[in-house]
């Protein structure tokens, strides 16, 4: 009976029934070895379609002007990461800017302000220091860095926060968390469909739509707002005038309270860290550009 519940506990992992997410993105990644985005691209298709090693962060919002504004930085690939207004390709960054760009936000997030409190300015900062593109060839190395998504959901400590999410309030709880699998298997379970569910809201809509889904399992307030995150699932909401304004992955408001250091890169101008100023933030160095023609192709 012993030998019996082993084996099916381990076809239940091979076919991803007990790591459900870890499985669709190592399926997802299979097939990613490069890509090619242009104007006929879709933006959310293009972000998901990004294997999880190589991405470094992304966001959705509404910019000053009513656009929307889609960003995906990376972590392996020439280029450093791809901007969509209103869903279509608009441009690019170089990994040095794209580097500034995140290291920055996450500063600004670890201070009183959320990043996406001032998301419009940031967002015009970065329209404003773009390479125009209309067709970008991505490499996907497979290699996994400390910054990218796959690590951060892999983490030590995200892992931990799991486990205590999986505990519950009551004190057996604990022991029967940790010893059964059967409740391991009904946690994914849920994991999964709350994961599913929070991938369909959208920038607009309301407060409560999120929190339909789950309650949140971390809350941070700002002056206008309240930043909204699923640390296990990767991905935080701001919330102003009870609509999300702000779509971020993984949860810069839950990293720089525990992990601070994912946005450290030694001899940083913190002081330039700001919506206008971030691209100088880093040492100098040279960086390669986008092709004149708008093309950026990986070797």
């Amino acid at each position: 009976m012993h030998a019996r519940l082993i084996i099916v506990i381990v076809s239940l992992l091979l076919t991803g029934c007990a790591t459900g997410l870890k499985s669709k993105n190592t399926e997802r990644n299979f097939n990613a070895a490069s890509l090619i985005v242009d104007l006929n691209s879709e933006a959310r298709q293009t972000i998901e379609a990004i294997p999880a090693e190589s991405a470094m962060d992304s966001f959705e919002m509404i910019d000053s002007q009513g656009r929307a504004i889609s960003y995906i930085a990376f972590t392996d690939t020439d280029t450093g990461a791809l901007i969509f207004v209103d869903h279509k390709l608009y441009g690019t960054l170089s990994r040095r800017d794209a580097q500034a760009f995140y290291i920055c936000r996450g500063h600004s997030t670890a201070t009183p302000n959320h990043w996406a409190s001032k998301a419009t300015e940031w967002a015009a900062g970065l329209l404003a220091n773009s390479q125009p593109a209309t067709r970008v060839e991505l490499q996907f190395s497979g290699k996994s860095t400390a910054q990218s998504i796959k690590e951060v959901a892999e983490s030590p400590f995200l892992r931990r926060l799991k486990l205590l999410f999986s505990m519950g309030s009551k004190p057996l709880s604990i022991f029967s968390s940790i010893n059964s699998t059967r409740n391991d298997i009904e946690e994914s379970s849920q994991f999964e469909k709350i994961t599913k569910g929070l991938g369909f809201v959208r920038l607009g809509m309301s407060e409560s739509s999120v929190t339909e889904v789950a309650e949140p399992e971390d809350i941070s307030f700002t002056s206008d707002g309240i930043v909204m995150s699923y640390p296990r699932h990767l991905i935080e909401y701001y919330i102003t005038e009870g609509k999300v304004k702000v779509i971020q992955r993984p949860s810069f408001d839950y990293l720089s309270k525990r992990n601070a250091a994912l946005f450290y890169l030694p001899n940083t101008q913190w002081s330039r860290c700001t919506p206008n100023q971030w691209k100088k933030a880093l040492a100098e160095q040279t960086s390669s550009s986008p092709a004149s023609n708008g093309e950026v192709k990986a070797p």
